[in-house]
């Protein structure tokens, strides 16, 4: 299975960086111009981005990839896979929360991918990393 890992630290607090990575909107900011919008709310009305919640990914009209969260515990691990994309054989993203201390927080993100055809996986992975690793940071700078 080829899969990444992306860690970043953030000078807030845990509670205050999960908020901000559990809201599908987030998105917009660290992967512009790519946008993300939420098509399905999860059954908690608190969190309508949380579990079972459905995002869709692209550019204007077109979104063609589709995100469901899968798991979501709060301030700990938030987990979400890729659905209806024949391309995909496998996709699995988990982010991860850590305090390091009472105002810094680790986020650990790791994401597993296996598409249908075998090279194209490491492509999208490299791809992957760097729009993370970027994104990450453009966040990261906001709680300065």
């Amino acid at each position: 299975m080829n899969s990444i890992q992306v860690k970043q630290e953030f000078d807030a607090p845990v509670a205050q960086v999960f908020d901000l990575l559990s809201k599908h909107a987030t998105y917009n900011i660290a992967f512009a111009p790519v946008q993300v919008v939420r098509v399905k709310d999860s059954a908690d009305t608190e969190r309508p981005d949380g579990l079972g919640s459905i995002r869709r990914m692209g550019f204007g009209p077109i979104k063609p990839i589709q995100e469901q969260i899968t798991l979501l515990d709060v301030n700990k691990r938030i987990e979400y896979k890729i659905i209806n994309n024949p391309l995909i054989k496998h996709h699995l993203g988990m982010i991860e929360f850590s305090e390091i201390s009472p105002n810094k927080t680790l986020v650990s993100y790791t994401i597993e991918l296996q598409a249908r055809a075998p090279f194209v996986s490491k492509l999208i992975l490299a791809q992957l990393k760097l729009a993370i690793t970027l994104g990450f940071k453009k966040l990261a700078k906001s709680f300065v």
